[in-house]
């Protein structure tokens, strides 16, 4: 790697614009990489971030951004295979994980990563303080020793892989938390954003008897039909959330026997119980900021509702996800997600087009 310096948009106050700042670029520690970013897609949590509303706590000066695909430029002792045994090379593109700690009781006697008391999340963390590139929202990344990485494979672009890397992967292992989805299904998304959209195009492959997307604006609900939605319900402001209920309850006779919900809008949990069939299954995933929200419990009781969180996903859904990408390409056209290219001194507009729901993903280019 011959340069020495890198660049990177530095959220220094919420809400406010980025600054773009450079810092010393580090060597590659043993078993990690130095990457160089081609593509960082922007999620919802980093709106919420730069906002200050995520639950999750947040010390700026941050760099913002985990949805990323780089170019290794600088491989570290040990680190020449990814996380499920495929080679790296300088060159190659990678994605990569947050890192759980391993020693706590989530990771040791639970088995479960994702639920780790301890858990790493670069870009959520200062970077005052080498080595600096904790986000992706920056020429060049860092991949820690402890960090799942997968290859990308050829036939992915980088800006589908950045998407895959959080939004595809989380819906991967939301699925395999809501257990069996067979033909006889009736099953409703909350939500036409990347990750309803992404959850759209998986459940239809599992050919529900019913797949309902609940959410807006039109041209969104228009690509899940495209993608595999039997049908489509609008979020209306100007109505009441029994519209949409209803709506859902026409559509599917008894209710949804599985439901998603990939919104994380105010309301939209007391919403989704309501459209939930006796003895459904509700997935609650979008939901990681905000303010509280009130869930009718009695509903969840005489309905016999199994309500579950999940969050986040682990390495081997990474790869999943990859592999989802470069072998439905034909069938759905991935690019319709994304929005448009920003230089990082740009970011702030990208999180408003993103705000406004003006882009499904705006994608950021260093």
């Amino acid at each position: 790697m011959s340069r020495t310096l890198g660049r990177a948009a530095v959220m220094v106050e919420h809400g406010a614009d980025f600054v773009v700042r450079e810092f010393d670029l580090p060597s590659a520690e043993p078993g990690g990489l130095i990457v160089e970013i081609e593509a960082a897609t922007v999620c919802g949590s980093d709106v919420h971030a730069w906002q200050g509303h995520l639950a999750l706590p947040v010390e700026p000066p941050m760099i913002l951004g985990h949805e990323m695909a780089g170019r290794v430029v600088e491989i570290g002792a040990g680190a020449e295979v990814d996380s499920v045994g495929q080679s790296v090379a300088v060159g190659d593109r990678v994605v990569w994980s947050h890192i759980s700690c391993g020693h706590c009781y989530e990771c040791t006697v639970l088995g479960d990563e994702l639920l780790c008391a301890d858990r790493y999340i670069a870009y959520l963390t200062s970077c005052a303080a080498p080595p600096h590139f904790t986000g992706t929202f920056a020429d060049h990344a860092i991949v820690r020793p402890a960090a799942g990485r997968i290859r990308v494979p050829d036939g992915v672009q980088s800006d589908w892989a950045a998407a895959g890397s959080c939004a595809l992967r989380t819906v991967v292992r939301s699925l395999q938390v809501a257990g069996p989805i067979g033909h006889d299904d009736t099953v409703v998304v909350q939500g036409a954003g990347p990750l309803g959209l992404f959850a759209t195009a998986m459940l239809s492959l599992r050919d529900p008897r019913k797949l309902v997307v609940v959410g807006g604006p039109a041209d969104r609900l228009e690509l899940a039909r495209e993608w595999g939605a039997t049908h489509t319900v609008v979020v209306d402001p100007a109505e009441p959330p029994k519209a949409r209920v209803d709506a859902v309850r026409s559509i599917t006779e008894r209710g949804a026997s599985i439901a998603f919900e990939l919104a994380g809008v105010p309301g939209v949990v007391a919403e989704g119980v309501q459209m939930m069939a006796r003895g459904g299954r509700y997935v609650v995933m979008g939901t990681l900021g905000g303010a509280a929200q009130p869930v009718d419990v009695a509903t969840i009781v005489t309905r016999g509702v199994t309500l579950v969180g999940s969050m986040s996903g682990r390495i081997g859904d990474y790869d999943t996800a990859l592999r989802f990408l470069d072998r439905y390409q034909n069938r759905f056209d991935w690019d319709r997600l994304l929005g448009r290219s920003y230089r990082l001194d740009q970011v702030a507009d990208a999180m408003a087009a993103m705000r406004r729901m003006d882009e499904i993903k705006p994608v950021i280019r260093p």
